[in-house]
């Protein structure tokens, strides 16, 4: 048998070749973790950027603990400002249980809709202001509905573009009953309409009732109709 013989020439053009291929294979994971950051390595990019940041921090500006209401650095100016309206008429003396129901209903459709600011689908907004006794209906029906395509934004690198609440108007506020429990407790049924900083075609108006919860002074939603 006749061993064939490399010339080193070969061997010269076979090291070539392998370094070439050593240089695409660099070339190609650079891109994917985006030092050209266009193309179609661009979502790559984004996904290594994520797994090597540190969560976003979200930090409490403000909250009223007696009534389990808060604003954070990541909720709108809007939603701030309704909060701070809503924090004078709680502390008043005595309080306008009126204006308390109507602002309720504006903070939680406000806070509803404004899915910019929140997480992910499991961050649901309105809970704060809803009747413990259907809070886990609540927020499943949420979540499986309105929030079910929300992308997570734990990294801050989500682009998916989400509603958000620019103004809420109050059309009425009416005083009705509603049975929670088994009692029958009088409230108040809250009528508004509302616009966004971009229409996307999500609901812009309800009807929200809202009730006294138990002792604690606090008032809660316990119903709400994406129409008036």
């Amino acid at each position: 048998m006749v061993r064939k013989i490399e010339t080193q020439a070969k061997k010269k053009k076979k090291i070539g070749v392998k370094i070439f291929l050593l240089l695409i294979l660099v070339l190609l994971v650079l891109a994917g973790f985006g030092y050209f950051g266009k193309g179609p390595f661009k979502g790559m990019k984004k996904w290594f950027a994520g797994k090597q940041n540190t969560p976003v921090e979200i930090k409490v500006l403000d909250e009223l603990k007696d009534f389990g209401y808060k604003i954070s650095d990541r909720d709108t100016k809007y939603y701030k400002e309704e909060f701070a309206k809503m924090k004078k008429i709680i502390n008043a003396d005595p309080i306008d249980t009126k204006q308390y129901a109507e602002y309720v209903a504006r903070m939680f459709v406000n806070d509803l809709y404004t899915m910019s600011t929140k997480v992910n689908k499991y961050d649901v907004g309105g809970i704060e202001y809803y009747h413990k006794n259907d809070l886990d209906d609540y927020t499943k029906s949420v979540m499986d509905t309105l929030y079910k395509t929300m992308l997570d934004d734990t990294y801050g690198t989500r682009e998916q573009k989400l509603p958000e609440v620019a103004s809420v108007e109050t059309i009425s506020v009416e005083e009705t009953t509603y049975d929670v429990g088994g009692t029958v407790l009088n409230g108040y049924k809250v009528k508004l309409k509302w616009t966004y900083v971009n229409d996307m075609g999500y609901d812009n108006q309800g009807t929200v009732i809202v009730v006294p919860e138990g002792d604690s002074g606090r008032w809660s939603v316990v119903d709400y109709q994406n129409k008036i």
